[in-house]
C-alpha cells in the first residue's frame, strides 16, 4: 500500500483500485506564485510517481483524473481468470456478426412471401387458361332432388351430350348419363341411359328422355333423371357433340376398337360432315387423311371391305364414329357415345399432370355447367390421385327393357322402373 497524505490513492487487496473518484484538490493559484508552485518539486516518492503520469487541464468542478485505462472488470466477485476471458470473448464478437442472424431471417421471411405470391398469380393464370370460354349457367328451380338418397363422399353429376350446330347447346340429348364421383373408393361412375327410354316428363307426359333436354333443357332434364330413378342430382355438364372433334384433337385423339363395318361408315359419315361444313359455307374440317383405306387401297363407302382393329381417332373420326346410326340399335348407338367418352377419360389418365391445363383449354369452349370454379378445382385432386373407372348402361335385359310404340308411333324402349331404380342405385351408392 501506497503511503501518502489522506487523499492519496490505495491499492485494494487484489491488486485494482477503488471505484472512487480521484481525490479533489483545491485550484491552483494564478500567476507567477501558480507558475512556481507547480515547478517546485516534490519532496516525497508519492509525490513524484503522481507527477510522472500524465494529467489534464483542470474541470470547470475542480476535478483531476487520469486517462481510463482499457476495459477491466473491477467486481469483486469477478476473479483475474474471469475477467481476461470475459476481455477476450467481447473482443473476439463484433457487434455486427451478433445482428446478422436478424437481418438473415428477415430476408428469408421477404423470399418466402414472394415465392407464396408468384405461385398464386401461376394457378390463378393456369385456371383462367384452362377455364376460358366456359359458359357457366345456374340450376335456380326445382330439381325434385330426393334427401333420402344423398350419401356423403358421393357427388353426382348429369352428364349430356348434344349436336348443336348453332353453339346454344340446345336441343335433343343425344346422349344421358349421370357421372358420380365416389370419393370413399376414389371411383369414377358413369351410368348411361337408353336415350329412347320412355319416361315421364314433368308437364309433357310420358315420352323419350332424350326429349326432355330439347323441352325445357337441362333443369328440365335433371329432374325428370331425379323424379324417374329417385336421385340426388343437383348439378349437370353439357358437352356439345358437334364440336367434339376439337375436344378428342385436345387429348391427341382417343384409341378405339372398331369393326370393318364401323371403319365404313364413318367414311360416310366424314363425308355427309363435309357436305354440311360446305352448305353452311364453313371450311371443311375433314381431311383426307381423315378417311380409312379399304383393303383394296380406296375409300369405298359403300361396298368396300376393311380390316377392323384397334386405331387412334382423330376428332373429326370420333364424330363420325359416334354418329352411326345404322348399325345396331339405340343400344348401339349410345354404347358408341359412351366409349369415346370413356375413352377420353383413359386417354386423360395416360397423359402427363402437365398436359392438363392444354386439355381443359380445348375441351371447355365446347361446355356448359352449373358447376362453380371453385367445385370443378376441388375435383383436381380426386383426378391426380389415379382414378378407378365403372361403367353401366341402362334400361337393359336385366331391367325388362323391351321394343314398344307411343301413341304418336314413336319408338321407344319400355322396362321395369323398379328394377332400374334397385341396380342403378346399387351401382352409384353400393347399396
Amino acid at each position: 500500500m501506497i503511503k501518502g497524505n489522506g487523499m492519496g490513492q490505495r491499492e485494494n487487496r487484489s491488486g485494482g483500485r477503488h471505484s472512487q473518484p480521484p481525490p479533489r484538490h483545491r485550484a491552483p493559484a494564478r500567476g507567477k506564485a501558480a507558475h512556481a508552485s507547480r515547478e517546485e518539486p516534490r519532496g516525497r516518492s508519492g509525490r513524484e510517481s503522481a507527477e510522472k503520469r500524465p494529467r489534464r487541464e483542470a474541470l470547470q468542478d475542480n476535478y483531476y483524473y487520469e486517462l481510463p485505462r482499457e476495459f477491466e472488470d473491477i467486481s469483486s466477485y469477478s476473479s483475474e481468470q474471469r475477467r481476461r476471458a470475459d476481455r477476450e470473448d467481447i473482443r473476439r464478437k463484433p457487434a455486427r456478426e451478433r445482428k446478422a442472424p436478424s437481418r438473415r431471417r428477415m430476408g428469408l421471411g421477404k423470399k418466402i412471401g414472394l415465392v407464396f405470391l408468384l405461385l398464386a398469380v401461376v394457378i390463378a393464370g393456369l385456371f383462367v387458361y384452362m377455364f376460358m370460354g366456359l359458359k357457366v349457367s345456374s340450376l335456380d328451380g326445382d330439381l325434385a332432388v330426393n334427401p333420402s338418397a344423398r350419401t356423403a363422399g358421393v357427388k353426382n353429376i348429369a352428364l349430356f351430350g348434344v349436336d348443336s350446330r348453332d353453339g346454344e347447346n340446345i336441343g335433343r340429348s343425344d346422349a344421358v348419363m349421370v357421372l358420380t364421383i365416389d370419393s370413399r373408393s376414389h371411383t369414377l361412375k358413369m351410368a348411361s341411359f337408353m336415350r329412347d327410354a320412355e319416361v315421364y316428363i314433368e308437364d309433357y307426359g310420358y315420352d323419350k328422355l332424350t326429349h326432355a333436354y330439347a323441352y325445357g333443357g337441362p333443369e328440365l332434364a335433371v329432374r325428370t333423371l331425379n323424379q324417374n330413378f329417385q336421385l340426388d342430382i343437383e348439378d349437370y355438364v353439357t358437352v356439345n357433340f358437334f364440336n367434339m372433334a376439337g375436344i378428342v384433337d385436345a387429348f391427341g385423339g382417343v384409341e378405339m376398337e372398331l369393326t370393318g363395318e364401323e371403319m365404313r361408315e364413318v367414311n360416310a359419315n366424314l363425308w355427309n360432315l363435309s357436305q354440311e361444313a360446305e352448305r353452311e359455307g364453313a371450311k371443311a374440317p375433314i381431311k383426307m387423311s381423315d378417311y380409312f383405306t379399304a383393303t383394296d387401297g380406296t375409300h369405298n363407302m359403300i361396298d368396300g371391305e376393311y380390316t377392323g382393329g384397334k386405331v387412334m381417332l382423330t376428332g373429326a373420326q370420333a364424330v363420325a364414329y359416334s354418329r352411326i346410326r345404322y348399325l345396331g340399335n339405340d343400344d348401339a348407338r349410345t354404347g358408341r357415345q359412351h366409349k369415346v367418352l370413356m375413352g377420353l377419360v383413359d386417354r386423360a389418365k395416360s397423359r402427363t399432370v402437365f398436359s392438363y391445363p392444354v386439355i381443359a383449354h380445348g375441351v371447355m369452349p365446347n361446355c356448359e355447367t352449373s358447376l362453380g370454379l371453385v367445385d370443378m378445382a376441388s375435383l383436381v385432386p380426386f383426378a391426380l390421385g389415379g382414378i378407378q373407372m365403372e361403367s353401366i348402361t341402362l334400361p337393359g335385359e336385366a331391367e325388362g327393357a323391351y321394343d314398344a310404340e307411343n301413341e304418336d308411333g314413336l319408338a321407344v324402349i319400355r322396362f321395369d322402373t323398379e328394377l332400374v331404380v334397385e341396380n342403378l342405385h346399387r351401382f352409384i351408392y353400393g347399396e
